[in-house]
């Protein structure tokens, strides 16, 4: 029995600790895995209960409880309530993985599920030739400068879009925000695509948190139709993706489960929620899944979302 107990403690211990994940970073970085330990330490204390260890056990199942606790909302909350007659649009964003060369298959990809916005991140040249010479027709906004290698790459349609490039490198914004009114729509909607760093180390975490407290103080600033969508490179369990929620805007997720849409090079029982979209409440997600992996190790998210009536 110490063979089960004795992880099961050390990572009790870990998923209490990642409480602190605001003031050190790694530890923010081990919270994006709330489905993991619930159900891991389910099973543990589980196990060690009927081992006849049950103080020890239940309270390994409480810290199970404790990450349940915020996995589940994502399940038993409601999205709101929608109107089929209200204007509605189709939004797409893809982390691409920059090495990827599925150019014909993400193409078809977005022939198929025919968004009216599509946000491609780490966009590179190639792929900017790729989508510019293919039959797809959208407005092609390149917000990245000619510096960097990659940036995200922005598919619309709507010819009058204003699009306001905040910056793709490291200590930049890494967003772009757009304005413009959807075809049908009463009013204009406000858009920002962001890709944060990932956080593999304190200076990448630093600015990551900081690249998504742009994104929300930009969302706090603006009023009726907003959206915040991208790889945020954080789940709803890290400390940062509160600011958002902070800012007024819903989670995508409610109502739809976790969708875990990274890594999807591997398993689906270590994938973690990183690809986001956030919205005001002006307006209703309608629909929300994740795509197939066409070559990167992220799901493409489709979301249709509406304007509240």
């Amino acid at each position: 029995m110490l063979l089960v107990a004795v992880p099961a403690v050390f990572l009790a211990l870990v998923a209490l600790a990642t409480l602190l994940g605001r003031w050190v970073w790694w530890l923010d970085v081990l919270a994006n895995f709330r489905v993991h330990y619930f159900a891991i330490l389910t099973v543990a204390g589980l196990v060690i209960v009927v081992s006849r260890w049950r103080n020890l056990g239940y309270a390994i199942l409480g810290v199970a409880l404790v990450n349940l606790v915020f996995v589940l909302p994502l399940y038993v909350g409601s999205p709101g309530e929608g109107d089929p007659g209200a204007p509605a649009m189709r939004v797409m964003s893809f982390n691409l993985l920059s090495s990827n060369e599925n150019f014909s298959g993400v193409i078809e990809y977005i022939d198929t599920v025919d968004p009216d916005l599509v946000l491609l991140h780490e966009a590179s040249r190639p792929w900017e030739a790729a989508i510019d010479s293919s039959e797809l027709r959208y407005e092609m906004i390149r917000p990245r400068s000619d510096d960097l290698v990659f940036g995200t790459l922005v598919l619309v349609r709507q010819e009058r879009v204003e699009a306001i490039s905040h910056g793709f490198a490291a200590d930049q914004p890494r967003a772009v925000e757009l304005h413009y009114r959807p075809s049908g729509w009463p009013e204009p909607i406000q858009v920002l695509s962001t890709h944060p760093l990932a956080p593999t180390e304190a200076r990448r975490a630093a600015l990551r948190n900081a690249q998504i407290r742009f994104a929300a103080e930009w969302a706090e600033s603006r009023e009726g139709a907003v959206m915040v969508v991208g790889d945020l490179n954080a789940t709803p369990w890290s400390w940062p993706f509160r600011l958002l929620t902070e800012a007024g805007l819903r989670n995508s997720q409610i109502g739809f489960g976790v969708q875990a849409s990274f890594p999807a090079t591997s398993i689906f029982l270590v994938r973690v929620p990183i690809d986001h979209l956030l919205h005001s409440e002006a307006l209703v997600v309608r629909d929300r899944y994740l795509g197939p992996a066409l070559g990167s190790d992220h799901f493409p998210l489709v979301v249709d979302i509406e304007l509240r009536p």
